[in-house]
């Protein structure tokens, strides 16, 4: 048997497997990936076009509020039986002016309906914040998810380098009569095995590259190159105990919620409007003429301007139909009010959990990390024992086992707790781009 030359078949196979025949491999760190996250998600270009959308409406709303409606008109006949000749066209027969119409007084009503859709801005533009945390959280675990692939690969590369070297001193040492084929056997699965275990972590960190790729609308075969900047705290990441006021106030699910409650509330106080007699106040200007074209007939006043105000009163049908209207109004602002205070207290416990799991992630990793040292200077120590006739095969194999296993708690307990981190900001509302 010859597992030399088996082995370096398989590394041909997988290092064909990690270099995509095509352009040279994009660069990018954490920073510019999440920006060219949030620059391609369709996601985030569907609720900034919504925030736009809104925007501009409220714009639309402030000038009709502030600005008064004003038509330009001109009309004329100029074919009819009466006409003589029938077809005709002179200026004196064009009716043409200026209209113009300002609201001054509406029980409120207009202001109303201003505030609300100044509201609805607002939330689009929270959404939009919101779209784009959730990009970049999402761009940060498929970012942190390759390079956790890369180290997990790395760590079962060592292990296979130390399962090959260790097949080749069995190997001598049952040529020289010092172990026997059964260990001879062992050490060959324990090399069959890391293989194996080769092939699935190069599956693995090729399908985070395809995921990190379709993130930003790449082809998915294409190779990537990404900057390792993990940079671990070992301070206490205990929270502050104003952390969950910090996240009640920052929010911005919290911040949607109150808005509505404010929608709501705006809605209500119109309905009940409408049980009230409706007193509006308008400002007219009526001017004949434009030029030559429509003028006013002689003796007549022009321009005209005038206040109106009315007062109107529904009775009938309508006043059961308004009654209905303002209960269904403040049943709405009740559950609105419901719905922010239960979100509140949810975001409370997001935030005592998300630092709880951080606490855990940080004391997993220390310990990881002490566990990742202690293996390998086991692994070192039966190695030598072994090589003295002091240790069995069994007892090698277990210590190589526990050396690959400490090796991979310790590469996902880094990229958990860097994950944690960005959970535990998530759960604040601080933001992540």
């Amino acid at each position: 048997m010859n597992l030399t030359s088996a082995g370096f078949r398989a590394g041909l196979v997988l290092a064909a497997a990690l270099t995509p025949g095509r352009l040279a491999a994009a660069s990018w760190t954490l920073a510019s990936y999440k920006a060219e996250v949030l620059q391609a998600s369709y996601d985030v270009k569907r609720a900034a076009e919504d925030e736009t959308i809104y925007r501009g409406q409220y714009v639309s709303d402030l000038a009709a509020f502030w600005l008064p409606s004003v038509l330009v008109s001109a009309s004329d006949a100029p074919y009819a039986a009466s006409n003589a000749p029938r077809l005709r066209f002179e200026s004196g027969d064009v009716t043409a002016g200026i209209t113009a119409r300002l609201n001054l007084y509406n029980n409120f009503k207009d202001k109303l309906a201003l505030d609300s859709s100044r509201s609805a801005s607002k939330v689009y533009s929270y959404r939009l914040w919101q779209e784009r945390q959730k990009a970049a959280l999402a761009s940060m675990q498929s970012y942190y998810g390759v390079l956790r692939k890369k180290r997990l690969l790395e760590v079962v590369r060592n292990s296979l380098a130390s399962y090959q070297e260790q097949y080749e001193k069995v190997a001598r040492y049952y040529k020289e009569g010092m172990k026997s084929y059964s260990d001879l056997l062992k050490s060959e699965l324990n090399v069959r095995s890391s293989q194996l275990s080769e092939a699935s972590s190069v599956e693995n960190y090729r399908n985070s590259i395809m995921d990190l790729n379709l993130a930003v609308y790449r082809q998915p075969e294409e190779a990537a190159e990404l900057a390792d900047e993990t940079f671990v705290s070992t301070a206490a990441s205990a929270a502050a105990e104003n952390d969950a006021a910090y996240a009640v106030e920052h929010r911005p699910e919290l911040k949607v919620l109150r808005l509505e409650a404010e929608r709501a509330g705006y809605a209500s106080r119109r309905a009940s409007l409408e049980r009230l007699p409706d007193l509006s106040m308008d400002a007219y200007y009526d001017r004949r003429g434009l030029g030559s074209w429509g003028k006013a007939a002689a003796g007549s006043l022009n321009p005209n301007y005038y206040l109106n105000l009315s007062l109107s009163l529904s009775l009938g049908p309508a006043t059961i139909s308004e009654r209905q209207s303002a209960f269904e109004a403040r049943t709405g602002l009740e559950r609105a009010r419901r719905a922010l205070y239960e979100a509140e207290l949810q975001v409370r416990r997001e935030v005592v959990s998300a630092g709880l799991a951080l606490d855990t992630a940080l004391k997993r990793y220390e310990v990881s990390s002490l566990a990742a040292g202690l293996s390998k200077a086991s692994l070192e120590i039966v190695n030598t024992r072994y090589g003295e006739g002091r240790s069995g095969i069994v007892e090698l194999a277990e210590a190589q086992r526990d050396d690959l296993q400490a090796g991979s708690d310790l590469a996902n307990a880094l990229y958990d707790l860097l994950l944690a981190r960005a959970g535990y900001d998530k759960a604040l509302g601080k933001q992540l781009w």
